[in-house]
């Protein structure tokens, strides 16, 4: 191919894509581009239409399209008419946007990743017949949310005890994939496996079913453990608990505050008696 035809079909290429109108998109030119193919395409039946995403996570919606010829397959989003992809090719800046398609499958999928909850909403998948075809897909958007379970957000424990705390994250569909929860004290993340920094001793266990399930095991609890104990999934938002633990008869802190009063206690009285002297 010489220099000069490829500059002209550049040219041609730049001049149609001037002249595109505001909210017309890409597809309208794939959708005038004639076909020659005699088939008649097809959507797969039974395929997902409706997908829950949890905020963070990535996403697919697959497309399949039987019979589709030399025919192209364009996805768009409904809310403002937007083409994404057509082919191959993205038609959008967000770069969280991108289109698969397996090379000798009927596969077309759109990717998102980091899904946000702006994302949510309908996705089509047209092909350019005439007329064009679509099949749509929704898309719900889900907060990850861990809760700690128990009734009260202060647990007191004897030292030298055991404490075992449970944690559950409601999840979207397929998040347990990149899911994991960190446990912190005191804003500082414990070692899983309980053998150095703040949490030495604990234990976490890992259940992955209907939600994702975090279970901290102390067997036995030192002085260090008292604090405030944070559940923090990767993809969600974060639960704590206050957890006292008794060296005798009241909780350390409780304890320290005690200590702190009778110390001011004693100052105030000296004080006190030492200001009647100078009167006398």
């Amino acid at each position: 191919m010489s220099s000069s035809s490829s500059t002209l079909k550049l040219l041609i290429v730049i001049n149609m894509l001037a002249g595109i109108e505001h909210g017309q998109g890409v597809y309208q030119h794939f959708h005038n581009t004639e076909s020659i193919s005699v088939t008649k395409p097809e959507f797969a039946e039974n395929m997902r239409a409706n997908v829950t995403a949890v905020i963070g996570q990535t996403t697919h919606f697959l497309c399949t399209v039987n019979s589709i010829g030399d025919r192209t397959v364009s996805w768009i989003r409904k809310s403002d008419l937007h083409v994404l992809t057509s082919g191959k090719h993205t038609f959008t800046g967000d770069r969280r946007i991108s289109s698969l398609h397996p090379q000798k499958t009927n596969n077309w999928s759109l990717q998102i990743k980091y899904i946000e909850m702006r994302d949510a909403g309908e996705y089509q998948c047209q092909v350019n017949t005439e007329p064009k075809i679509s099949y749509s897909f929704y898309l719900t958007v889900e907060e990850a949310r861990a809760e700690i379970q128990g009734k009260d957000k202060e647990v007191i424990v004897k030292k030298g005890s055991s404490l075992e705390l449970h944690c559950l994250v409601n999840k979207g569909e397929g998040v347990h994939e990149s899911m994991a929860v960190f446990w912190y004290l005191n804003s500082k993340v414990l070692d899983w496996m309980g053998q150095t920094g703040p949490g030495q001793g604990a234990q976490v266990h890992e259940d992955n079913g209907v939600k994702f399930e975090s279970i901290l095991r102390v067997k036995n609890t030192r002085m260090e453990h008292d604090g405030i104990f944070t559940c923090r999934p990767t993809l969600g938002t974060q639960d704590t608990v206050r957890v006292h633990i008794i060296d005798g008869e009241q909780p350390a802190a409780m304890q320290s505050n005690n200590s702190t009063n009778i110390q001011f206690n004693t100052f105030l009285i000296f004080t006190i008696i030492a200001s009647i002297k100078l009167f006398l």
